[in-house]
């Protein structure tokens, strides 16, 4: 067992947060369809607009290493649009933060990236869309693909770990192979993401955008199955949520994960310690069970299957439930094995 791998089972024995989420804004200068956080598809002008004051992401990155957390993951919304970013960044690596960054990439220049580095940023997560300027419109709203290629070449210039999400979805899973090739070219490390959700205010984007079954199988017979192969012989469809993660979004409401938003408590009314282990709705998931699991314990593709509590919360309302998405991903991995 690796020194990692013995922490983390430890922190899950004891409840410590070890992987942090906060949510700095809800802004951002895209309008991708898939966004969970809300439909951004209106006019840019009737969007919430919503920075965390800089005082209170302190306070909350304070109370954060109080309880144990090591890593922090800044997010957004598109978080480089927080006038303050460098100074909260630098606070938390005060605290002893392990800080990543989650962004779009398109306001990354050079200047900001040596600053992010100086600061404390460690590493940089970058999502790529597509593989030019008419799928970026297409999908985001406005072009990026460029500016997204100019900012991961930015990161790795200034010694940023640069971490390439690859968002695939209907329209684009066909252009993996020319994705894979952008990253390999640039030499950075990439991974793909083929969970679209429905949004947190409810309207609904798997039905549209998430991949069918036969897309899936697809990408099983495609070159790149090795992404979309998965086994779980262990029937295991746990996470970490309420045991060794937390989120925090923009109104300082606290979830067991910014991808569960559950609200368990609010930090302009309790203290996180408070909240991390008093709260109803957390110690609620830290003690569920498989059983708790009623659509998925007996399901005849559950060794196939890669779950994901929160995704299953955003797509049907309920934490516990069979998530449609994930259900037709395990189909079709059982399928093209047999």
């Amino acid at each position: 067992m690796s020194v990692l791998t013995k922490k983390i089972s430890e922190a899950r024995a004891n409840n410590q947060p070890l992987f942090s989420t906060l949510e700095i804004t809800q802004s951002c200068n895209l309008r991708c369809k898939h966004c969970y956080n809300f439909d951004r598809r209106g006019e840019e002008s009737q969007l919430p607009q919503k920075f965390m004051k800089t005082s209170f992401a302190k306070d909350t990155l304070s109370q954060l290493a109080e309880l144990g957390a090591l890593s922090l993951n800044i997010t957004g919304g598109e978080p480089l649009l927080h006038p303050d970013l460098i100074e909260i960044v630098t606070f938390a690596k005060k605290n002893n933060f392990h800080i990543r960054v989650k962004t779009n990439g398109l306001l990354l220049t050079l200047g900001l990236a040596k600053s992010l580095f100086k600061a404390g940023v460690r590493e940089i997560d970058i999502s790529l869309y597509g593989t030019n300027e008419e799928e970026y419109l297409d999908f985001c709203g406005k072009g990026g693909f460029e500016k997204t290629i100019a900012a991961i070449k930015n990161a790795m210039i200034e010694n940023l770990k640069v971490n390439v999400s690859l968002i695939l979805h209907r329209k684009n899973y066909k252009k993996l192979g020319q994705m894979i090739k952008i990253c390999d070219e640039l030499g950075v490390f990439y991974n793909v993401s083929d969970e679209i959700t429905d949004r947190h205010d409810k309207t609904e984007t798997k039905s549209t955008l998430g991949l069918s079954e036969q897309n899936y199988t697809e990408l099983l017979n495609g070159p790149h199955a090795y992404f979309f192969s998965h086994e779980n012989p262990e029937k295991n469809l746990f996470c970490g949520c309420a045991k060794t993660v937390i989120g925090i979004n923009v109104h300082g409401h606290v979830f067991p994960c910014i991808g569960a938003p559950i609200f368990c408590g609010d930090l302009h009314q309790e203290s996180l310690k408070k909240i991390w282990h008093d709260s109803k709705e957390m110690n609620k998931i830290r003690n569920l069970t498989s059983q708790d699991l009623k659509d998925c314990s007996n399901c005849e593709v559950i060794e196939h299957c890669s779950r994901s509590s929160g995704s299953a919360l955003l797509n049907t309302g309920d934490y516990t439930a069979c998530d449609p998405q994930a259900l037709t991903y395990a189909k079709a991995r059982k399928i093209n094995k047999e």
